[in-house]
């Protein structure tokens, strides 16, 4: 008899052929399939089990493939308020109890400070909670809420290890505790919700996600996740997360927010049924009449034999498995639709757990559609109200290894990696840094380096410390003994070790969250594989001569090959026209308008200036149904809702912008560069200071490219008046302080010149032939309207030799991420 042979040994398995009648469910125990796993693991063959056909005996009724289970594991990480630690959950299979293995304290692990933790606890749970519950320790596990982790664990030590601060006087869990009641596996899993730990008032509450880790490990799950964002006539994103290259497990679906947004309806709506569909959406996502029809039907890939007159007699609670894949509203029930945003979070933010669906494979629902219901519609539109693509959501990686001196060469090596699969998880940081003896703090700063200064990390150019929640520092704890809240969240140095006395560093930490002397910075660039993505830049350049703002605004962002994209990361740096004006204005708005500008961009009345433009871009018809209620608009487009805003309202999503001052940096989850809807082409309009609504300065959003080339040039002021005999603004032509070299004795100098803007194959063409003949009898760039008269057609520059005759000129191509830089400070 073969170990395969499960008849000979088990009898003839049972199948149901009318579930609604009868379901057949059997627990067998067989101990020789043991010995099938080692041999999976060590040959890595591939099993399957098979059900035969009664009435034929040698024909295949059904198979599956055999998998072995590994025990699930998760962990959340607190690192808030005081207190750190972790909290580990450990399934070894659906039918094994759970592990929870509780670590918490003090972060500084002061004794009296520990003490004030454990004695201000009320209440450790998993959200959602019932409003009213039993006291602690009084009932079985089955008499509490799943989430009940403290009315569950508590006075329960069970022989085992507990360390408690304040033995039998608080509400304390520390230790391993095993419970039945509660799920890693299946429909009412805990993975990706959220643990809190209530404290008595003033202290406040402190959470944490329950993430999947590897088993025995400390590595995070690599996880593969998807999203579907809808912008009309709802707004609203739903994620989809399951590990990576295992289709075969759960998949998480968290319903972020649902608002309608078409301005027809502001009421709550309810019992919309939703479903994936078998392709993706079209252009009538937005029809009045048979919309979202080109979605397709339900996806079903298993080719189940469906009775569409009579669907509850197959598909129902209790029979999920007899329900097409995509059918979420059997699996999980029907959704809410807020009418306005303050009911979003109340009524829509959900999350679900289904053990159907897959991410990756054969039977992936990548690129298909997720359609929205309303079976309370006008007739002719039909049931389908809202339809959008399933697309990627892909791991955000940040990269620090370009580095500045700050006014000299520095021995620094290394890098810095950082990594966070989606904004549900911790950000993995991994320090590699050799060379910095003397330095002790690491830091990052608002602003990327301006490579063409001589002091490229002085304040004056960085500014602070990068600090968006603004903590006091002055309130911060010494270095390490706080938690990543309680710092700045660009002072990585005192959040996770200072530098003294080392000459090497190589860490790995989670981020959940001195002297000021400058030694060495770096921007921080996005990591990615070319063979993955690719990062579209663009400008709008503001340098006509007779315009009212001179500088640029830059945008990147980062296009996947499956065509879903980054958020985009912006950089304004504007001032007023004039080389000695120090202006400051602030609250500019900012808008991207339909069209191009041109000469109107110049224009002295306010009235006419910048008329070209159109008015502001809004692709997805935000409000269409009623676009004349800017009462309703103002009330339901902001940060909080950005989907609700036009795409062209960036004021509204991001704030306003100063002219004068500082560089801004911005990032925007609603501008896109490519694609059939992409602001490149268009113009970005800003208006005057105050919030006031005049037309203050036009300029158009064009492709940047980015053009290196080295020269070897007789000293002097050389690139200032290049620029004016090709007359190009100061940011399309720079250099790269740190390969800037003098040669020959003082005599000639060698540069890195950069390239930049939307004509820089054609600056870098006229720069060679400004160089070769010393004239360029017409300017790089053509400015609508404006003839400059008195602009230099010759240099007095020219090239000098060099000492190695097989140095060649280089060009190249290069990308680089603006946003945010790190920097090292000196002892």
């Amino acid at each position: 008899m073969s170990v395969g042979d499960l008849d000979s040994r088990l009898g003839l398995v049972k199948v149901a052929t009318d579930a609604n009648v009868k379901k057949m469910r059997t627990l067998y125990k067989d101990e020789v399939l043991n010995i099938l796993r080692s041999d999976m693991e060590v040959t890595k063959r591939s099993l399957y089990v098979v059900i035969f056909d009664n009435r034929h005996v040698d024909s295949f009724l059904a198979c599956a493939k055999l998998r072995t289970m590994e025990p699930k594991s998760t962990k959340v990480l607190l690192n808030m308020d005081g207190i750190r630690g972790s909290v580990d959950f450990t399934q070894r299979s659906p039918y094994d109890p759970t592990w929870a293995n509780f670590g918490l304290g003090s972060s500084d692990q002061d004794y009296e400070a520990n003490l004030r933790f454990a004695s201000s606890t009320l209440q450790y749970s998993i959200r959602q909670l019932p409003p009213t519950l039993m006291d602690a320790s009084m009932g079985t596990q089955d008499q509490y809420p799943v989430g009940d982790l403290l009315g569950k664990y508590k006075d329960r030590t069970e022989y085992l290890n507990h360390k408690y601060l304040l033995p039998g006087l608080a509400n304390e869990l520390s230790g391993a505790y095993w419970d039945v009641f509660l799920p890693l596996y299946g429909v009412n899993s805990v993975v990706h919700r959220s643990l809190v730990v209530v404290r008595r008032a003033p202290k406040r509450e402190i959470c944490g996600t329950i993430l999947p880790y590897e088993y025995g490990t400390e590595f995070q799950t690599q996880m593969s996740s998807v999203q579907v964002v809808f912008r009309y006539p709802i707004v609203g994103r739903v994620i989809f997360r399951q590990p990576l290259g295992r289709p075969w497990e759960d998949t998480t679906i968290i319903i972020e927010s649902m608002v309608h947004a078409d301005g027809a309806n502001v009421n709550n709506t309810f019992e919309h049924r939703w479903a994936i569909h078998e392709r993706p959406p079209g252009a009538d996502y937005y029809n009045w009449t048979g919309r979202c029809l080109s979605a397709g039907v339900v996806y079903e890939p298993y080719g189940i034999d469906i009775d569409n007159r009579h669907p509850e007699q197959y598909c129902r609670s209790g029979l999920e498995g007899l329900c097409r894949i995509g059918d979420f509203t059997t699996r999980h029930g029907n959704l809410a639709i807020a009418g306005k945003k303050r009911d979003s979070a109340r009524l829509t933010r959900r999350l679900f757990t289904d053990s159907v669906i897959a991410l990756a494979g054969k039977y992936s629902i990548m690129r298909k559609s997720l359609v929205i219901y309303d079976d309370h519609g006008p007739v002719a539109r039909g049931e389908r109200m809202a339809c959008s693509i399933v697309n990627g959501l892909h791991r955000r990686k940040a990269v620090v290894r370009d580095w500045f001196g700050n006014g000299e060469p520095v021995p620094l090596k290394g890098k810095l990696e950082l990594t966070q699969q989606s904004e549900y998880d911790v950000t993995n940081v991994q320090v590699t840094l050799e060379g910095f003896e003397g330095i002790t703090n690491y830091k990052i700063h608002v602003a990327p380096v301006e490579k063409e200064l001589e002091f490229p990390c002085e304040k004056t150019t960085l500014y602070d410390t990068y600090n968006p929640f603004g903590v006091d520092k002055a309130t911060s704890p010494p270095p390490t003994t706080g938690t990543a809240d309680q710092y700045e969240l660009g002072d990585l140095g005192n959040k996770y070790g200072l530098l003294d006395d080392l000459r090497s560093i190589h860490a790995d930490y989670n981020e959940t969250q001195t002297r000021d002397r400058h030694w060495a910075c770096s921007t921080i660039e996005r990591g990615y594989s070319p063979s993955e993505a690719r990062e579209i830049r663009g400008i709008a350049s503001f340098h006509h001569p007779g315009g009212f703002a001179w500088g640029y605004i830059r945008m990147t962002q980062l296009i996947h090959n499956d065509g879903s994209a980054s958020d985009t990361i912006i950089e304004v740096k504007l001032r007023h026209p004039g080389e000695r004006d120090r202006n400051l204005t602030h609250n500019h708005n900012w808008n991207i308008f339909v069209n191009p500008v041109g000469v109107d961009a110049a224009v002295q009345v306010t009235n006419t200036r910048c008329v070209a433009g159109g008015y502001r871009w809004n692709p997805y018809f935000t409000q269409l149904a009623d676009p004349l209620n800017h009462d309703l608009y103002n009330q339901e487009c902001g940060a909080d809702n950005p989907l609700r805003c036009d795409v062209g309202d960036i004021t509204a999503r991001l704030g306003t912008i100063s002219v004068g001052g500082d560089r801004q940096m911005f990032m925007d989850s609603n501008f896109p560069l490519e694609g059939t809807v992409s602001a490149m082409g268009r113009s970005i309009v800003i208006f005057g200071p105050e919030r006031s609504g005049e037309r203050f300065a036009c300029a158009n959003i064009e492709p940047d490219n980015d053009i290196i080339k080295a020269k070897f040039i007789f000293s002097g002021q050389f690139l200032e008046e290049v620029r004016k005999v090709m007359g190009i603004p100061e940011w399309m032509l720079g250099v790269d302080s740190r390969r800037t070299r003098t040669l020959h004795g003082g005599s000639c100098i060698q540069l890195l010149l950069h390239f930049t803007g939307p004509r820089a194959h054609q600056l870098e063409l006229d720069f060679s032939r400004l160089l070769a003949s010393g004239r360029l009898d017409t300017p790089s760039i053509f400015i609508p309207g404006y003839v400059n008269t008195k602009r230099k057609r010759t240099i007095s520059h020219r090239q000098c030799g060099v000492t190695n005759p097989n140095e060649k000129k280089s060009m190249s191509f290069v990308l680089l991420a603006h946003f945010l830089h790190l920097h090292l400070h000196y002892t």
